[in-house]
């Protein structure tokens, strides 16, 4: 008859459900004998091993902390950008004038008033790459559910 496999985590499991009650009593005894030599803290393994890992968490946190403090700031104080640049381009068929304005990051207030001609038809410009706009600056279109450029017909994504 073929012996069953052992299954190592049961095995496992049982050892440690008879070891955990005599923790108490040998946490005890260890206690009293560092009361009576102190020097049997270092010797025991564990506590030396709790102390070399805390050691090397704070090596790690004191190398990293430095070099925050010695790493050099960005160029001129620069800080987190809150403006941006907005390609517009005026839909007034008589202008089509492409121009850039300056505002807060998410703007999105469209149409916007056209420096050339007054009117409020600017609205966000995109750049068509197709063979035929080669990078001209178009206002798109919707075309059913894609978006389309005016000019060539190619599809943004």
């Amino acid at each position: 008859m073929a012996q069953e496999n052992r299954n190592r985590l049961v095995e496992w499991f049982e050892a440690l459900r008879v070891q955990i009650p005599t923790w108490r009593d040998q946490a005890a005894l260890w206690l009293d004998a560092v009361r009576e030599q102190p020097a049997l803290i270092w010797q025991t393994p564990v506590v030396r091993y709790i102390a070399y890992t805390a050691g090397v968490v704070f090596m790690f946190w004191a190398v990293s902390g430095v070099g925050e403090m010695i790493a050099p700031t960005p160029a001129g104080g620069a800080t987190q950008a809150t403006t941006a640049d907005f390609h517009v381009m005026c839909e007034n068929p008589t202008c089509g004038k492409h121009f850039v304005i300056h505002r807060d990051l998410g703007f999105n207030d469209y149409p916007v008033a056209c420096p050339t001609c007054g009117q409020e038809t600017g609205t966000q410009a995109r750049q068509c790459h197709s063979a035929k706009c080669t990078g001209r600056w178009v206002a798109p279109r919707r075309n059913g559910v894609d978006t389309v450029c005016p000019h060539c017909g190619g599809r943004f994504e």
